[in-house]
């Protein structure tokens, strides 16, 4: 497969873009050496590997790449599947290796003067929302992707600041994409999917855990399947949802893993926060035999973001909706209403 240096996957770091959206671009227009380490990445890359392309990748490439050489074409994608799953074996081991000497992004000196907690979890306050960028010092920084997309969080930071939670709010940063605001703006989207409040009283009255689980379908996101339990304490329920990664994706992609408590007697939530669960072959496997109520510590949690603030539970089903963006079995169990073909 493509040999690919430190300085090209830099490159493919600081882009906010998929690398098949901009490695055509580089070809074209990145400085010499960029061209030279993509022209020898693309060598490298042996005929074997494009003949064992699908129908279906193959039918994709038509449209993927503007190159008119379908053999080139699927190179560079190729490529750029390399780069990306190196990408996202990187960003997993910088989270999971983390420790408490300002790693990446915190050794940034536009962040020198914001505090990190003991979960790598700075203040939202401290930056100014653009989009789904943090902005400080005119540098752009991004919180870590719970999956494999730079724009996952995009909805779930809209959604804490429509509800007035950015003073509340502490989030982990991307430890690879940031740069300069003027080069690295937020992006702004559409989506048409809110939650909406689920029924307390019943949550309230539970003596037994309440549970259930989804399998992948057409419907959501790709992954081996999503589980969730309400568990009743003497005065709080706790609620905990996991989405599983599909097997062949254990080393690029942590599981994302959300826990929120609800307090009977003050009736709000008293702690949610969303965690990326990265797990190894084997954790999967004995993870995936069993239900998130009885999964226990297994894999290495590693949070994205976190509030100790009291929280109206009205707000729970848009926070829980756009941490799962794209999981449409959680969207709809806090919103029944959304249609079916969503």
């Amino acid at each position: 497969m493509a040999v690919l240096s430190s300085e090209l996957i830099a490159v493919f770091a600081r882009s906010y873009e998929p690398p098949h959206w901009i490695v055509e671009g580089l070809l074209r227009s990145g400085d010499a050496q960029v061209r030279a380490a993509l022209g020898a990445a693309l060598e490298g890359i042996p005929d074997a590997a494009v003949a064992e392309l699908d129908q279906d990748i193959n039918a994709t490439l038509a449209v993927m790449f503007h190159n008119g050489d379908h053999r080139f074409k699927a190179k560079l994608y190729l490529l750029s599947q390399a780069v990306q799953e190196e990408l996202q074996q990187r960003r997993l081991a910088e989270i999971t290796n983390y420790s408490q000497n300002r790693a990446q992004p915190y050794d940034h000196p536009v962040l020198r003067d914001v505090p990190v907690d003991a979960d790598g979890l700075v203040p939202l306050s401290a930056f100014k929302i653009n989009g789904d960028a943090l902005c400080r010092g005119g540098e752009a920084f991004f919180i870590l992707p719970a999956v494999p997309s730079p724009n996952a969080n995009y909805w779930l930071l809209q959604n804490i600041a429509r509800h007035g939670l950015d003073n509340a709010v502490s989030v982990r940063l991307d430890p690879l994409l940031h740069g300069p605001e003027a080069e690295l703006a937020g992006h702004f989207y559409r989506m048409d999917v809110y939650g909406r409040p689920l029924d307390w009283d019943r949550i309230r009255a539970l003596r037994e855990p309440d549970h259930g689980r989804w399998t992948s379908g057409p419907l959501s996101r790709k992954s081996h399947f999503t589980d969730y339990a309400w568990i009743p304490h003497a005065n709080e329920v706790d609620f905990i949802c996991e989405e599983l990664p599909p097997f062949p994706e254990v080393d690029i992609r942590g599981a994302r893993y959300l826990h929120a408590v609800f307090d009977k007697q003050k009736n709000c939530l008293t702690h949610l926060d969303g965690a990326i669960r990265t797990y190894t072959i084997d954790e999967l496997g004995h993870r995936a035999g069993m239900h998130v109520r009885n999964a226990g510590k297994i894999g290495q949690r590693v949070k994205v973001f976190r509030t100790d603030s009291y929280v109206d539970p009205a707000v729970m089903g848009d926070i829980v909706s756009a941490f799962f963006v794209w999981n449409n079995d959680v969207a709809r169990y806090f919103s029944p209403s959304l249609p079916a073909d969503l």
